[in-house]
């Protein structure tokens, strides 16, 4: 699996855009409404849909597979924004690391 995303950001590099989806967007105001405000984002990409919360004050963090897609956010974003690269993260879901972020996306 992260050979076929390497592969699709090395040769399409922001192949959706810039322009956030509309359910991350949706999204944005249902975590506002409920004071959720620390983000991290499994399956980050560039960063398209983190823009919506970024955009909003949110503090973001994500896990990207792909070093091209994460070099593109870095680009965008600048040092802003902490992406872990990989599958997995040494954070587990212990009580500390979740108390770490408001929600899971």
């Amino acid at each position: 699996m992260a050979e076929f995303w390497e592969t699709s950001f090395r040769d399409r590099q922001e192949m959706w855009g810039w322009e956030p989806a509309d359910s991350a967007i949706e999204t944005v105001e249902l975590f506002k409404k409920n004071g959720l405000n620390k983000i991290l984002i499994p399956g980050f990409g560039y960063g398209r849909n983190a823009k919506a919360f970024i955009d909003n004050g949110f503090k973001v963090a994500g896990i990207e597979i792909s070093k091209t897609a994460i070099d593109i956010a870095k680009e965008h974003f600048g040092a802003s924004i902490k992406i872990h690269h990989g599958l997995q993260v040494q954070c587990r879901l212990t009580k500390t690391c979740m108390m770490a972020y408001s929600v899971i996306l």
